[in-house]
């Protein structure tokens, strides 16, 4: 949070406190869950807008780049085949071609060992295209793994387990592997934070609520 943000946390920290004292268990326990499910839709609103608590935009995503190479016809076990968006993988025996199969409408893969001959290769459809952008950490902000709870003393939102370690490396811009024996640091991009207006929506949740208990 920027300096001014947490100023104002610790008068709102210092009000909760003096609120707190006047208020039963179960009463902080009614609070505690609002303020805890409130803050919860409120931070998966603002990671639905791709912001930082500051109000910036997260660090894009780079464009993935899609490469299409023409098609492959072939005579395999049962007849031929033909694949377009081809490709090879895997060495020595376990080479393989991959593509979608036009005739079975969907991707497939066959060992080069078992093709018998091939009929037709085009390569002259190959070319390259960017993926459309799109918006990050779609199920990280889901319910399921932003955990939302509350006791009479606290209310908490946050991420656990495996989600927690995801959520972390980009909340600190922190190294993680991006494949096998690959690593890269990713751009700091903050899921959880308190912005002015979470602020103001907690100020005036406890004074509805102390007005009305």
């Amino acid at each position: 949070m920027s300096t001014n943000t947490d100023a104002l946390f610790q008068q709102l920290d210092d009000y909760l406190a003096t609120v707190i004292k006047h208020l039963e268990p179960n009463q902080r326990r009614r609070l505690s869950r609002q303020l805890a499910f409130g803050l919860r839709r409120r931070q998966q609103q603002r990671i639905g807008q791709q912001q930082n608590p500051d109000g910036s935009h997260y660090a894009p995503r780079k464009n993935k780049v899609l490469r299409t190479s023409g098609s492959v016809r072939f005579l395999w076990k049962t007849g031929i085949r033909e694949l377009a968006n081809w490709r090879t993988t895997g060495r020595g025996d376990k080479r393989q071609i991959t593509g979608f199969d036009v005739d079975r409408g969907a991707v497939r893969s066959f060992y080069k060992r078992d093709i018998q001959q091939y009929i037709a290769i085009n390569l002259n459809q190959t070319k390259q295209t960017k993926s459309k952008p799109e918006k990050m950490f779609r199920r990280l902000r889901t319910a399921r793994f932003l955990r939302a709870t509350s006791s009479a003393n606290e209310a908490n939102v946050g991420f656990s387990g495996r989600a927690s370690q995801i959520a972390s490396v980009h909340q600190y811009g922190e190294v993680d592997n991006v494949a096998e024996n690959a690593k890269a640091r990713y751009p700091e991009r903050e899921l959880l934070g308190l912005s002015h207006s979470d602020l103001d929506y907690i100020a005036d949740t406890v004074v509805q609520f102390v007005q009305h208990p």
